[in-house]
């Protein structure tokens, strides 16, 4: 079956572009760096890090390149801030977003371009779109004039009428029109050398718009297969990379489009008292004001700085949403995310639902120290526990066939097995549907729980079934590795999350093993209890007794 996808410029499915029979050419806006990553930003790193596993699995050679922003405003503002260089803030948050995203089970991109290394292609990009009559300059600011492409606003629908000043468009009297954008910024004298380079038109910087285009014409040429990013891109940065790139060189930037859905905060439980109707008006009409974002605390100080006289229904609405995702903004960091959940389970979280939805990012706490780590285990993620749980169970499973000895390399052919990998292909090839996909992966591990309690040693079925389970699990990037590495690791993370002192409960397991021993049930019954409320399941098995801490408790 031909991978198809949701292409957002035709609007419809379409089959994967081939620039090249048996090769793909996929690019994705990566992070500016400028601080670590949200959950937001994992989104797009972990769906279309699936997208290449899967493919590749189909035999097909995929270059898979991953940007990163290092030089930007926000950057320059945190080095002036921290008396640093701009180099080395970028510096140090690329290295925590690869160390991020590998937890996440995210494999390293083919090509992971640098703005700072795409100097000489940017200006040459630029000259071109002089030359050609798209960009003017204005005092050594260069601009692109989107009255002079053709097809702008063709990827997000939107016609040049009805774009308003202001509304995600910078608002500058040097521009000849207010929708034309930065390819080129002039340096400001504040500004360290650190962030400025030479160019014909001064020293400066590049806009954001255009570093993309060179990027991506650099590694991948023009018109490459498909270019993927999250839904907030699509204008203006995408809609503008289009203009750039096919300005300057005449030919299409990318054959076709995958935009994943927002994280949002999940109001859950929350009482709105009066503003109730505001709060599911304002769900209904502006869906994103929703989404996960930095931008948050800027958005909730300059509502509360208006007179409370002028503030309308929906801006009173608006405050208090501001006030619950501002509380729990530091949850929204994925490396403080991670000390609470397993990354594994994040993964698994995020691909039981469609990329292109949204996706809920639900928190619970009565109380929360945003300066510590005190309140650590009063925070509760609902959603995120239990994938948690799923995650153990999924471990569990594969080490219970492993245990009995199965082995994928000694599988033959089996129909059955061969249908249920079909069917997890096929979900995928459907517009990378790992929702689909999720419930013929769970139909495999029932199936082999089901096994591992009926043989006392692995059959073929069971060396088959394994196969399929790490074809599976291969793609998904999750359960993966050691079933023994997890748990540990498990217990490592959640005895520090709840303060409990692992010796001590294996001084309570190993008590209640003596108390059977000696036939003193009661006293074992009253051990195991106090082992639960501590949150500490214990199995007893031929192996002896284990333990491990219960995801939630």
């Amino acid at each position: 079956m031909t991978f198809r996808l949701h292409d957002t410029l035709s609007g419809g499915l379409v089959d994967l572009p081939e620039r090249k029979a048996g090769e793909t050419s996929i690019y994705l806006c990566g992070p500016t760096v400028y601080g670590l990553i949200h959950v937001g930003n994992a989104r797009p790193a972990i769906m279309f890090d699936v997208l290449t596993r899967h493919l590749r699995k189909q035999g097909k050679s995929v270059v898979f390149v991953r940007n990163f922003t290092d030089v930007d405003d926000k950057i320059i503002d945190v080095a002036l801030q921290n008396g640093e260089e701009p180099r080395d803030v970028a510096e140090r948050f690329i290295q925590a977003y690869r160390e991020d995203t590998a937890a996440l089970g995210c494999l390293p991109p083919t090509f992971e371009p640098r703005v700072s290394e795409t100097m000489p292609e940017i200006v040459a990009i630029i000259e071109k779109l002089i030359a050609k009559g798209y960009a003017y300059e204005r005092a050594g600011d260069v601009y692109y004039a989107t009255e002079k492409f053709e097809g702008y606003g063709k990827l997000s629908k939107r016609k040049r009428a009805d774009l308003r000043a202001g509304e995600r468009v910078a608002v500058d009297e040097r521009k000849d029109d207010p929708l034309d954008f930065a390819l080129w910024k002039a340096a400001k004298p504040h500004e360290p050398k650190g962030a400025r380079w030479a160019s014909p038109w001064g020293e400066g910087r590049p806009g954001w718009h255009i570093e993309c285009s060179a990027m991506s014409e650099k590694i991948l040429g023009p018109g490459f297969d498909l270019h993927c990013g999250g839904l907030d891109l699509i204008f203006p940065h995408h809609e503008n990379e289009i203009a750039q790139s096919e300005g300057a060189t005449g030919e299409m930037l990318a054959h076709a489009w995958m935009h994943n859905g927002f994280i949002e905060f999940d109001l859950g439980s929350a009482d709105f008292g009066p503003l109730a109707g505001a709060v599911a008006t304002l769900r209904e009409e502006e869906a994103d004001f929703f989404k996960l974002s930095k931008s948050d605390p800027k958005k909730l100080a300059e509502l509360r700085a208006r007179d409370v006289a002028t503030l309308s229904e929906a801006d009173r609405a608006r405050i208090q949403v501001l006030d619950l995702k501002v509380k729990y903004a530091h949850w929204f960091q994925l490396r403080r995310l991670l000390s609470r959940v397993a990354a594994g389970a994040v993964r698994l979280w995020m691909l039981d639902t469609h990329y292109r939805a949204p996706l809920g990012f639900e928190v619970q706490a009565a109380t929360v120290d945003a300066a510590g780590d005190d309140a650590l285990a009063q925070v509760r993620f609902p959603r995120l526990e239990a994938a948690e749980r799923r995650l153990e169970y999924f471990y569990e499973t594969r080490g219970r066939l492993l245990d009995k000895g199965a082995d994928a390399e000694k599988a033959e052919k089996s129909p059955a097995m061969d249908k249920l990998r079909r069917a997890f292909d096929e979900a995928l090839d459907n517009d990378l549907n790992t929702a689909q996909a999720m419930a013929t992966f769970t139909e495999a591990f029932a199936e082999a729980n089901r096994l591992a309690d009926t043989m006392k040693k692995a059959t073929p079925e069971a060396h088959a079934l394994l196969a399929v389970i790490d074809h599976m699990c291969s793609i998904f990037g999750v359960a993966e590795g050691s079933p023994a590495a997890y748990f540990e690791s498990a217990k490592t993370r959640l005895a520090k999350v709840r303060g409990i002192d692992p010796a001590r409960i294996d001084s309570l397991v190993a008590a209640r093993v003596a108390a059977r021993g000696e036939k003193n049930f009661a006293r074992a019954d009253e051990l195991r209890a106090e082992l639960t409320g501590l949150g500490i399941e214990v199995r007893d098995g031929g192996q002896g007794s284990t333990w491990r801490f219960i995801p939630g408790k």
